[in-house]
């Protein structure tokens, strides 16, 4: 169920969507960003049943004072079908039959601990220029990805400068035609990996943005089985991550290599480590992909350091807001802590 303010079509044939749950301070970042970004193009904002008063105000005041932004507010998000994401892919497919049904061309999806770092007409030149060359491709995906070997790795060359994710046929932001989606019947399933698999078996495929917009915000806090793990940063400045320059911006169209996430998503007057992480952090995970990062660029090249690009030229670290806020003794705390509670379930 959910309450929907409706509105016609616009000139805008490109809608973008931030959906979230919980986490205000993220959540707030990625809709000022998008609304920030884009001048023109229409935005759905879902608060997929967050339960939170302060922030659904702050949303419906955004809203209020925006024309081109629209709130959408589900009432029921069922945490139990998924104890990563909850209901999250019902909002979705509620989002789809939204654009849909108003005739957009085009859905832009991002999650609530995202960020819009630039945009401009050039992106979807290139996006339709995608999807007009590949007939298998629906979803294009806008994020930058982090260097770790192991993200890293899931990304091959199909020919300069554009990539495609291995073993996906979607995934759960970016940019989605929906005129293929329409032409499908697609629908986004109960977990990522069983949409991923179900289109990749019909002989879809997702390919990279050669000029990626989003970013992540490094090391986030998480929202599990309706339960935030971990402490949001708060910001310092506009925004969380730093906007690109326009002199940046060029430089991430002339690039013939990969955009790394670590090269547009600067954090804004506070500090992380990199390469980053941008996921939960009670895994073993991160070791395992920064074991890989060792052995493929050695352990002097490879070993986390804090990020500076976002402050001051020859400042001190001491007293700037730092994520993950303890270092590597809070990842290794929370690695360790991982294992403990394997080996006991195991018992």
């Amino acid at each position: 169920m959910s309450q929907r303010q409706d509105f016609g079509r616009g000139p805008s044939r490109v809608l973008h969507a931030i959906v979230g749950h919980k986490l205000p301070v993220y959540f707030l970042n990625a809709v000022n960003s998008v609304q920030f970004m884009t001048e023109n193009d229409e935005i759905l904002v879902v608060d997929n049943a967050s339960g939170m008063p302060t922030l659904i105000d702050e949303l419906q005041s955004i809203a209020e004072r925006t024309p081109r932004i629209r709130l959408l507010l589900r009432t029921t998000n069922d945490i139990t079908r998924n104890s990563k994401v909850g209901g999250l892919y019902d909002a979705y497919n509620e989002v789809m039959d939204y654009a849909l049904d108003r005739g957009y061309d085009y859905l832009h999806i991002i999650q609530h601990d995202m960020q819009m770092v630039w945009w401009d007409e050039t992106v979807m030149t290139r996006a339709r220029e995608i999807f007009a060359e590949y007939p298998e491709c629906v979803n294009i995906a806008t994020i930058a990805p982090p260097r770790h070997r192991g993200l890293a790795d899931a990304l091959e060359y199909v020919k300069p400068k554009l990539m495609v994710a291995k073993g996906y046929g979607l995934t759960d932001t970016g940019l989605y035609d929906l005129a293929k989606w329409r032409a499908r019947g697609m629908r986004f399933g109960e977990s990522e990996t069983a949409h991923a698999q179900q289109y990749l078996r019909e002989g879809l495929r997702v390919f990279w943005h050669p000029l990626p917009t989003i970013a992540y915000v490094p090391w986030p806090a998480v929202v599990r089985s309706g339960r935030v793990i971990g402490r949001e940063v708060r910001p310092r400045q506009q925004f969380l991550l730093r906007p690109l320059s326009g002199n940046e911006i060029s430089r991430v169209k002339e690039s013939t290599q990969c955009v790394w996430l670590e090269e547009v998503g600067i954090p804004w007057g506070w500090t992380c480590l990199t390469p980053y992480w941008t996921t939960d952090l009670r895994t073993i995970l991160y070791w395992v992909y920064q074991y890989r990062d060792m052995r493929a660029r050695g352990l002097r090249a490879a070993w986390p350091r804090w990020e500076r690009a976002g402050l001051p030229d020859g400042g001190s670290l001491r007293g700037v807001q730092r994520a993950p806020r303890f270092g590597l003794l809070q990842v290794l705390a929370g690695s360790a802590l991982h294992m403990l509670r394997k080996a006991v379930r195991r018992r």
